[in-house]
């Protein structure tokens, strides 16, 4: 799409109308929403004219790709032709974490470990991360990114469970790159270095996590991470 066109709209809304539809249930959103979350401060009138005006942009840069129409109306809404075939990375991205869940309830941890591995390899950034300005995709970049770091979690307690050590350690070192107050990871990966024979890079860890809270949240860890520490400090299996 060329989002040049998109952006001659005012305020580029055209590239935001589409960002909506995409990212709506079923693809499908009101005209009212539309108008209230792009052009809240406007009237009716005037966020009814803007829209019309964005659409056009919007159906005129579609047009490069496709004669077919994309954006239809009906009942008051606005959606995807149904013969257009809309795939969105998001969408594939909590379709892979569901069926994960799924397969690591039932006990298929082979099964689930490739649809975490797919999940994780769909995330490639926070969603909308360039609308930083927006409120409307403020709630689901949260979830979003809630439910990715679930997955590294997930895939890096059974990559533990199964003593596949070096990659539970890539796995909790990219939780903590976006959390690093995440004190389960921590500990997860003062165990690995233990299990791995490397007491002081274990040590290390939980000075990092000592370190992180107490900057971050102006906390102490919990005594059980430090238990652990001192285990590790004994050279006590763990």
């Amino acid at each position: 799409i060329n989002e040049s066109k998109l952006l001659e709209s005012p305020g580029g809304r055209a590239l935001a109308v589409f960002k909506l539809l995409l990212t709506n249930p079923n693809h499908v959103v009101p005209r009212e929403v539309l108008m209230d979350t792009l052009w809240r401060d406007a009237g009716p009138n005037s966020a009814r004219n803007r829209l019309n005006v964005s659409l056009h942009s919007l159906r005129s840069a579609l047009r490069s790709l496709t004669r077919t129409p994309i954006i239809q109306f009906g009942e008051g809404n606005y959606f995807f032709n149904p013969d257009v075939q809309v795939w969105v990375d998001f969408e594939e991205f909590e379709r892979h974490l569901q069926a994960g869940r799924q397969l690591e309830a039932a006990g298929q941890l082979p099964g689930a470990i490739t649809e975490y591995e797919i999940a994780a390899s769909l995330y490639q950034g926070d969603f909308l991360e360039e609308d930083l300005y927006d409120d409307w995709p403020v709630l689901t970049r949260e979830r979003l990114r809630v439910a990715y770091l679930d997955v590294l979690d997930r895939l890096s307690q059974i990559y533990f469970s199964r003593s596949q050590f070096a990659a539970c350690v890539a796995l909790c070192q990219q939780i903590l790159e976006r959390d690093n107050c995440r004190e389960d990871a921590h500990c997860r990966l003062m165990r690995c270095f233990s299990r791995q024979g490397q007491s002081r890079l274990a040590l290390r860890q939980y000075q990092i996590c000592v370190d992180a809270l107490r900057q971050e949240l102006e906390i102490d860890p919990e005594p059980a991470t430090t238990q652990l520490a001192e285990c590790i400090r004994r050279r006590e299996r763990i």
